[in-house]
């Protein structure tokens, strides 16, 4: 990471210890000018205290909350005057009563901007496309298909008589270096995937599109259509009573896609720009659903010293669906015929530890789950964080594909753990309330989306552009940005961020030589040569800290002014403000169908913003400056004062 960006990094870290500044107040204050200050975002906040006994006794006095959980505990004086807390602004509200008369949309039409419209789920036909393949999908082994038709964590082994429920073989993790990863099927892109693209010019279809490109976009259209609805947690146990229930920071992460054109057909692939490596996880991911769905000897030919054997590699299989404007593609993982939609989905679950700090996972996969309830070390705390951070996507791959659920197996990248089924309902009553109001949601989602995209190309027809959504805005409206992609620019600086951390087309600074500052020094009538003086004052921890966040907040080490962006085209700004119809009443909250009887519609107006061009240039830095940083994490060699209080307990619970 460049100097600049460290001393930013570092800056960020010191205001988070000394005065609770959250790192996102602190990023969007760095790049602000003074004139035309850029509000920050604000989140649901609860207004509980971490109680003290809750905490293990190898860290008592560190509270046992990550940086998104401690950004929920907050005193109630100051969620009063908080606009997130649940239900909308009343300023948009009153904006609603005022709107012009709504239109029912007909679907084959453009929308026109600044103009509301009416949609709702039966204006939508959702239906396979080619023939079904279940029978190629693999069937899971070693026993575990026992885990699909009894609800609950499954345990590999028994911690009270040392019995294995499962085969042992799969107890021990096959590392990343001794697995033979060529010998898988590569993942294929959405642009890449010539059936895919095919079916939708037979079908006259404008978008194509995967799972893996389409479900954080997804996410963000259901966080603003959804009035603020956050999962159920009531069934978990009375130690979560007082953690937050809202969906983490990485499900309000912005998300990016890139809509490449192609004879007609746009195809959706996840933007890369800030994915510059793979994860542990993702990598480990592969090569333990090969294992889950493979007997101990066909498995043993994966490995790098018997890989020879291997002869074909077996193609994937995909569902294919049309639905309005899209075709898409979900991956089959796995199958079993006696579940009501045959086919489920193979999640495997790093461990908190795993998760918290992934550029040190040799030590975190120390850590162990060894209960089924519990803060810390308990299967319930893996449910609950997948909750939050994973069940709405997880959600929406689970309907693109018409599974049944996930399979989930939980690990610490060393050893497995346990298994769990969770079926599609079981996600639906969590996220929505019912299997009902999920499938209206999932509908109305799709339209809202088909006729955003469809916007935006018709604005910049047969060219590649990115869109970038972010519903966490301070008047709670979806947010669309749109950027020409230029792949030549972009590529010098997907290199630069590998090499220094900046997102940027320029060079990194280099470090001044001694005599070069001294030159300089003496250019603007400072002696360089002058001492201080030996018995003044010696600088205090306070007056580096302070040094440094001056530093921050100079404009010279702004890093906003380096990320990249393609100006050479004008950016454009969308905002979408939208509310509910349930049964002719129209309402901000959230909504939960009781029956088919319940008629819910949405409705929706899409504006496009008037702002100078500079400044939308600006704004639109910011965000990118937000996604570059958004998931910065600590490694291994991060001083333990720096560390977050979560991964400081993590880390001695590892050890």
């Amino acid at each position: 990471m460049s100097s600049r960006l460290f001393a930013y990094s570092r800056a960020r870290t010191v205001l988070w210890r000394r005065h609770g500044i959250s790192a996102t107040a602190l990023r969007f204050t760095s790049s602000t000018s003074t004139d035309k200050p850029v509000p920050t975002q604000t989140t649901n906040h609860t207004d509980a205290d971490p109680p003290a006994t809750e905490q293990p006794n190898v860290v008592a006095s560190t509270p046992l909350y990550s940086k998104d959980e401690a950004d929920a505990i907050k005193p109630s004086s100051e969620k009063a005057n908080d606009d997130s807390s649940g239900k909308k602004s009343g300023s948009r509200f009153e904006f609603v009563r005022e709107r012009e008369p709504i239109v029912v949309h007909d679907a084959s039409q453009p929308i026109k901007l600044g103009k509301w419209y009416r949609i709702d789920a039966n204006m939508m036909d959702y239906n396979q496309v080619g023939k079904s393949h279940i029978n190629t999908v693999p069937r899971l082994a070693h026993g575990l298909e026992r885990v699909l038709f009894s609800p609950g964590v499954h345990l590999l082994q028994d911690p009270n008589s040392r019995v294995y429920n499962f085969d042992p073989y799969i107890r021990g993790i096959t590392q990343p270096d001794e697995f033979d990863f060529d010998k898988l099927t590569p993942y294929i892109t959405s642009s890449k995937d010539s059936k895919l693209i095919k079916y939708a010019r037979e079908r006259k279809k404008r978008f194509v599109g995967s799972t893996s490109s389409m479900t954080h976009v997804l996410s963000h259209l259901y966080f603003a259509i959804s009035g603020g609805k956050q999962p159920d947690i009531s069934s978990m146990s009375m130690r979560f009573a007082d953690m937050p229930s809202r969906f983490t920071r990485g499900m309000r992460y912005p998300a990016s896609i890139a809509l490449r054109y192609n004879d007609g057909v746009y195809s959706i692939d996840a933007d890369k720009s800030f994915d510059v490596k793979d994860s542990i996880l993702s990598v480990m991911g592969k090569s333990l659903e090969k294992l889950l769905t493979s007997t101990p000897s066909e498995f043993e030919m994966y490995k790098k010293q018997n890989s020879w054997k291997v002869k074909e590699i077996p193609e994937e299989n995909y569902h294919y669906v049309e639905a309005e404007d899209f075709i898409l593609r979900s991956q089959l993982d796995c199958r079993d015929d006696r579940l009501p939609r045959k086919t489920f989905d193979l999640k495997t679950r790093g461990s908190l530890a795993i998760r918290m700090d992934l550029d040190n996972h040799e030590v975190s996969r120390g850590y162990q789950i060894k209960t089924m309830k519990g803060r810390m070390q308990s299967f319930e705390r893996e449910y609950y964080d997948m909750v939050r951070s994973a069940f709405l996507k997880y959600n929406f791959q689970v309907r693109i594909g018409n599974m049944d659920g996930i399979f989930v197996a939980y690990h610490n990248t060393a050893r497995m753990f346990g298994f769990q089924y969770i079926s599609r309902r079981e996600m639906d009553e969590v996220l929505y309330g019912n299997e009902l109001t999920g499938n209206h949601m999932f509908k109305m989602i799709l339209l809202l989306l088909s006729k955003m995209l469809r916007t935006v190309t018709d604005q910049y027809p047969e060219t590649d552009v990115r869109v970038t959504f972010n519903s966490f805005t301070p008047d709670h409206s979806l947010s669309m940005w749109v950027e020409v992609i230029d792949d030549e620019k972009e590529a010098i600086a997907v290199k630069m961020y590998q090499e220094t951390g900046q997102y940027s087309v320029n060079p990194a600074p280099t470090a001044a030589t001694p005599e070069a500052s001294k030159e300089a020094a003496s250019k603007d009538g400072v002696d360089p040569f002058a001492i201080k003086d030996p018995l003044g004052a010696k600088p205090t921890e306070t007056d580096a800290e302070n040094a440094l966040l001056d530093e921050l907040l100079d404009e010279d080490v702004d890093p906003v002014e380096d990320v990249y962006v393609n100006s050479d085209h004008p950016i454009q700004h969308y905002r979408m403000e939208s509310f509910s119809t349930l049964n002719n009443q129209d309402t901000d909250d959230a909504i939960t169908m009781r029956d088919q009887t319940d008629e819910w519609s949405i409705n929706w107006s899409l504006k496009k913003s008037t702002a100078p061009p500079d400044e939308l240039v600006r704004h639109y830095r910011q965000l990118r400056l937000k996604q570059s940083t958004f998931f910065e994490r600590p490694s291994a060699d991060t001083p333990e004062e720096e560390l977050a209080p979560l991964v400081k307990v993590l880390r001695r619970l590892s050890r």
